[in-house]
């Protein structure tokens, strides 16, 4: 159910959109360690691939303890914690291949109705949200949070008015094709595998029929691939083709191989050129591939330099959630853009545990495909069978593959009922439209493609190879719903893999399976009470917040009850500086609706004193955009109340703004704007040398940077090219 709601983290909400997930699989894990402790005959399978699993999901756990900006990343070390359960799971549940298969078969099927409402979203929604746009841009920028004229407002109105790309149920069309291509190269896998080798009990029109019927299926899927536009995602499904041709070297013949190879550039160009013929496609998906190239080796290159240089990075990391702030302490001048991730799994999980984490991480990738790829170990696999110790007696446990599609299909399901029944999402009615009809039509048309043949390992670790190749430029390993697929396959494919010890059930050494179960009940009740108690204070802050959003919204807004909503926001979640920002600019809008009173001086403490609040540990010091906030609405609150502040107060206030905005550019040192502000900051309290100094710089960073929203405004530049010569000779600024 995770990809059915946005993915990517939002970080100005604390980044806990998926937590009612992890409660979720909390309570899914529950049952089935009541049932293990009831039944007493529980056969966990187990492998040094689960291990390293594991081991990186508790780095990236731990990690969370020493972040900075410590709310988003325990929300997000959640989301880890709920992958890893995912992962447990799926390797323990299913008992027999074909429930194994039905679950793969739902995973798919979900895949599938996630790309055909893309499909739907750039043919028939993105017409309809442009023109809504057009319409009224300041009414949808406002409900945005999107400040006219801002670089923000540029950035959206290019995704929104130049790209025709789907980007379906995530925020970006790259986290979309990130999450296809592994189940596209599976769908390859099962295509060639039942045209190859049909199965013993089929004629051949029956098994026409299936692939004629499971056809429209994969051309869906492939219509949105290209959409998408994806280099990253193309260069994986290239690599993931390669391997299941590598695997099938000693089956069939060469020239078979490259045969088939051709049939899939052919489909794919033809794709491509359709795609083509109707503006769907353009030249700058290959012009742009140096530039895009170029991007992400700046990004590669700051990251290295973050984790060499940065305390504490090497060894530990600094958490979920908490790359961005340190990125642009060493971002290239002529870089792009402040990304929240380095575009590469290796980096990101380095960046965000350490070195441990990112070894880990290596051996869980390296040990699965080796597993999934490998070759058959049949007399291990008899070894390990007979050395394990005799069990109670136990008969064939009861195949129910057709239960666990119907809960797959139940989860789509219940994904609707919460949209649109608990949170009166009623924006969303045609999403889940497209994928409920697509689920149920993937399931009549591609039952008998699925069914008739043994699902093959080799399959699942050939479109978990794309995927990892995929993220390897995209990046994405943070995401839910992108990282669950990688280890859903990985997981499912073990648990295929009868001819290795990863998919034999084994009788617990020792403690036996009700001693085993126990000790994971005592486990699970631990680490419940940790979500609980870390997420707890989240929720209670937020609905506080939600209180105070309706008292603002109302006409006139109720700052009577919105203000001590806010205030017990603050109270309730200590590390999260929302509630803080939120009650700033509660003040400000407030103090605006009293008049404006210039006798109203104490509205600037209250303002700024609320957003020194948010950047003061044990909430994120090192966030610059608060600092930057800081120091431009300190800004507006001087030129508001010039003249009427006494001397002492004016003097503290200009303090405050230099504070903010030397730490903001400390944080930030690339960034010319952020210079020009302490530049005008410093004259204006007579520090003339860091004034010369600070304008300098800006004006420096303005030339080295080709991007031009990360330029000077031309009336800054002008600005400060007309002040510099007089504070050179230490006379303060004109104005």
């Amino acid at each position: 159910m995770r990809v059915y709601w946005p993915s990517e983290p939002d970080l100005s909400t604390g980044a806990g959109g998926g937590l009612m997930w992890v409660l979720g699989l909390l309570g899914a894990s529950a049952l089935g360690i009541a049932a293990a402790l009831v039944g007493g005959r529980w056969q966990p399978r187990w492998s040094w691939t689960d291990a390293a699993v594991i081991a990186l999901i508790g780095l990236v756990g731990l990690s969370a303890a020493h972040a900075l900006d410590h709310r988003p990343a325990l929300n997000l070390a959640w989301d880890w914690v709920g992958l890893g359960l995912s992962y447990l799971l799926v390797r323990n549940l299913p008992r027999t291949r074909k429930e194994t298969s039905a679950l793969l078969a739902g995973l798919v099927i979900s895949a599938l109705a996630v790309a055909v409402y893309g499909i739907y979203q750039v043919t028939v929604e993105l017409g309809e949200i442009r023109a809504l746009y057009k319409m009224n841009p300041a009414r949808a920028l406002r409900s945005l949070g999107i400040a006219p004229g801002s670089a923000a407002q540029q950035l959206f109105e290019n995704r929104l008015l130049q790209s025709n790309e789907p980007w379906s149920t995530f925020a970006l069309g790259n986290s979309l094709a990130g999450y296809l291509v592994g189940p596209f190269v599976l769908l390859l896998a099962i295509l060639w595998r039942r045209i190859r080798q049909p199965a013993d009990c089929e004629s051949r029109g029956a098994r026409w029929v299936a692939l004629g019927l499971a056809a429209p299926l994969l051309l869906l899927m492939l219509t949105c691939f290209v959409l998408i536009k994806s280099r990253s995602a193309f260069v994986g499904l290239a690599v993931g083709l390669a391997a299941l041709a590598w695997s099938e070297r000693r089956r069939v013949h060469t020239r078979t191989i490259a045969l088939a190879a051709a049939v899939v550039l052919v489909i794919v160009g033809v794709f491509v050129a359709a795609a083509w013929s109707t503006g769907r496609f353009d030249i700058y998906v290959l012009t742009q591939s140096s530039k895009s190239l170029r991007y992400r080796l700046e990004y590669w290159t700051s990251t290295w330099h973050m984790i060499k240089w940065q305390p504490g990075v090497f060894w530990h990391g600094l958490g979920p959630g908490n790359f961005g702030w340190a990125y642009v302490q060493y971002k290239l001048p002529q870089a792009s853009e402040e990304i929240a991730d380095p575009h590469n799994l290796f980096f990101e999980v380095w960046a965000t545990a350490g070195l441990w984490a990112l070894l880990a991480l290596i051996a869980a990738l390296g040990l699965g495909l080796w597993n999934l790829l490998g070759p058959s170990w049949d007399a291990k696999v008899a070894r390990v069978a007979k050395a394990a110790p005799p069990g109670p007696p136990s008969s064939d446990p009861p195949a129910g593959p057709g239960w666990v599609l119907a809960c797959a299909g139940g989860g789509l399901v219940f994904a609707v009922f919460w949209s649109l029944v608990i949170r009166f999402e009623v924006d969303l009615f045609a999403r889940w439209v497209v994928m409920v009809i697509t689920w149920w039509l993937a399931v009549l048309c591609g039952q008998a493609f699925w069914r008739r043949q043994p699902i093959e390992a080799t399959g699942l670790g050939a479109g978990a190879l794309a995927l990892i190749v995929n993220l390897l430029a995209a990046g994405g390993i943070g995401i839910p719903a992108v990282a669950l697929m990688l280890w859903m396959l990985i997981a499912l494919g073990l648990n295929l893999r009868d001819d290795r010890p990863c998919s034999v059930p084994r009788v617990p050494l020792f403690v036996g399976s009700r001693g085993l179960a126990f000790g994971l009940a005592v486990a699970w009740a631990a680490l419940a009470g940790k979500y609980y108690g870390t997420v707890t204070p989240y929720w209670r802050a937020e609905g506080a917040i939600a209180v105070a959003e309706d008292a603002l919204r109302a006409k006139p807004p109720r700052y009577a009850v919105a203000r001590p909503a806010l205030i017990e926001a603050c109270k309730d979640d200590r590390y999260y500086a929302r509630p803080w920002v939120m009650l700033s600019a509660l003040e400000y809008d407030a103090w605006k609706d009293r008049g404006a009173l210039p006798q109203d001086r104490n509205v600037w403490r209250e303002v700024t004193i609320a957003l020194y609040k948010a950047t003061e540990p044990p909430r994120n010091p090192n966030a610059w955009s608060l600092q930057r906030d800081r120091a431009v609405v300190g800004r507006q609150m001087l030129e508001i109340f010039k003249g009427s502040l006494p001397p002492l107060e004016a003097t503290r206030l200009k303090g405050n703004i230099v504070e903010a905005s030397r730490k903001a550019a400390q944080l930030y040192p690339t960034n010319a704007n952020l210079h020009a502000l302490l530049a005008v900051a410093s004259a204006d309290i007579g520090m003339m040398d860091d004034a010369v100094k600070e304008g300098e710089e800006a004006l420096r960073l303005d030339k080295l940077t080709p991007h031009n929203d990360k330029k000077l405004p031309a009336q800054v530049r002008e600005q400060l090219l007309k002040e510099l010569p007089s504070w050179e000779k230490g006379v303060p600024s004109s104005k």
